[in-house]
Order: structure tokens, then sequence, then C-alpha cells
């Protein structure tokens, strides 16, 4: 069977897609806070990974505290080393309980 050709407007669109890497309490603090969203050249949202890394707890899941995304064809939550699916409304309602969970695991954190 033939694949079939993929159409232009749904190719990865780099002008529309962003990345992002932040140090909230600098480099030496050990927190990283990557953000990825890929969009295609219509818009749609392909794909999107939301990690806050603590690079003191290095054990559980390589040091991802929380992190959201649609890898292996579902939404899924990851938290302390444990994955569950989530429901999906709007990728702006995911970004929004990350910065929440972000905000409120920065106010916990000895150090």
């Amino acid at each position: 069977m033939a694949r079939r050709k993929r159409d232009s407007e749904d190719e990865l669109d780099p002008a529309r897609s962003s990345r992002d890497e932040f140090y909230p309490k600098s480099r030496q603090g050990g927190v990283v806070v990557r953000i990825q969203a890929d969009y295609s050249r219509r818009g749609h949202l392909l794909r999107y990974s939301l990690a806050l890394i603590d690079t003191h707890r290095i054990g559980v899941d390589n040091g991802r505290v929380l992190g959201y995304d649609n890898a292996h064809g579902q939404h899924h939550r990851h938290c302390d080393g444990k994955a569950e699916t989530i429901e999906f409304e709007s990728y702006e309602s995911i970004e929004k309980r990350f910065e929440a969970k972000v905000r409120e695991y920065l106010e916990n954190r000895k150090g």
C-alpha cells in the first residue's frame, strides 16, 4: 500500500512553533522549565511538551518533577515518575495548569 503524501499544510511550521528553557532561580538553583509547542502550517497543534526539572532530584524520572505532553498518541501528565492520561481541553488550559504547578513547586521548594 502506498503512503499518502503529506500535505504541506500539515507539516511543521517553525515560525509558529516555540521552544523555551528558563531557570527561575538561576542556573545554580537546579530548576529548569522547558516548554515546547509545535504547530502545523494550518495552525494545528502537532505536539507539545512542558517539563519542570529539578536537577537535585535526579533519582526519579531523571529529575523531572512534573511534565505534560502528547507523545505516544495520548495526552498525559508525568508526576514524580508516574504517568497518567489526562483529558485534553486545550493547550492553553494545560499551559495554565502547568504554570500554576510550577509556581506552587517553587514557593514550596527549599533551597
